[in-house]
C-alpha cells in the first residue's frame, strides 16, 4: 500500500500528464492526489475514489454468471477464490458469488471463500489454500478462480488428493488467457476483453489530458463465458 501511494506522489511531482492505474489499494489516503488530475483506474478502484473515472468489467455480474452456471450444472458446494485485495476487504467477485447463492437458496458458508495473503505468486498461494481446504474433508463440487493462473494452482491441489476436473469438481476461471485453452482439462473461463478495456481507458485518459471530463465515471466492458472441458 505504501509503495503504491509513493508512486502517486512521485509521478505527480515529476509532472506527468496523467496516470492510468491498476490499483491494489482498498482506499486512497486523504489529499493523495488532486481530484482534477487526469487519472483513470483500470480494473480495480479504491473504495473512496468515486470521483475518478473507472474502466472495468462488472465483476459482480460476471461472478454471479459463473456461479449460476455451476449451479445449473448441479454444483452446490462451490469454492470462491477472489482476487487479492489489500486489507482483505470484500471483493466485487465475492459479492457476485454471494448474490448467486442467495438467489438459489444456497446457504453461504464463509469457509468456502478462500482469500490469498498476496505474498507470493497466485498459483502457489492457491495451491496451498485449496490443499488446506481439502484437508478439512468438506464437500466440494465446484470452484471459481480469480485468474487462469490461480486455476492452475487449484488443479495441482486437486490432483494431489485424487480429485479430477470436471468429473469431481467443475471449474471456472477469470481472464481466458491462452493458458485456459492449453490446460488439461481446458478451462471454462470468463473473457474480460482486455484490449477493449485498455483502449477504453486510454481514450478516457487522453480525453482528460485534453481538458475534457468523461461523460460517465463508471465504464463497464462486458465479459463473455467461454465454455470448455473443465465444466463439461
Amino acid at each position: 500500500m505504501e509503495v503504491e501511494e509513493s508512486h502517486f506522489k512521485n509521478l505527480a511531482e515529476l509532472g506527468v500528464s496523467g496516470i492510468l492505474c491498476v490499483s491494489g489499494l482498498s482506499s486512497l489516503a486523504e489529499n493523495l492526489i488532486d481530484e482534477k488530475f487526469p487519472l483513470i483506474f483500470l480494473d480495480r478502484r479504491p473504495a473512496n475514489a468515486e470521483k475518478f473515472a473507472w474502466v472495468a468489467n462488472n465483476d459482480v455480474d460476471a461472478t454471479r454468471l459463473a456461479t449460476q452456471y455451476l449451479i445449473d450444472k448441479g454444483c452446490k458446494n462451490i469454492i470462491m477464490i477472489p482476487g487479492y485485495i489489500a486489507g482483505h476487504h470484500e471483493s466485487l467477485q465475492e459479492q457476485g458469488y454471494r448474490k448467486a447463492l442467495e438467489s438459489n437458496g444456497i446457504e453461504i458458508d464463509e469457509s468456502y471463500i478462500l482469500k490469498r495473503p498476496g505474498e507470493k505468486s497466485s498459483h502457489i498461494e492457491v495451491e496451498k489454500i485449496v490443499t488446506d481446504f481439502l484437508r478439512r474433508e468438506l464437500p466440494i463440487d465446484g470452484i471459481i478462480a480469480s485468474s487462469d493462473r490461480s486455476a492452475f494452482g487449484a488443479l495441482k491441489a486437486f490432483r494431489s488428493v485424487g480429485l479430477y476436473v470436471p468429473e469431481d469438481v467443475k471449474m471456472i476461471s477469470f481472464d481466458d488467457t491462452l493458458y485456459s485453452e492449453l490446460a488439461t482439462p481446458s478451462l471454462t473461463s470468463l473473457n474480460r476483453q482486455p484490449e477493449k478495456l485498455a483502449k477504453t481507458a486510454c481514450d478516457l485518459l487522453i480525453q482528460q489530458i485534453d481538458g475534457n471530463q468523461p461523460s460517465q465515471i463508471i465504464n463497464y466492458v462486458p465479459v463473455t463465458l467461454e465454455q470448455r472441458d473443465s465444466t463439461r
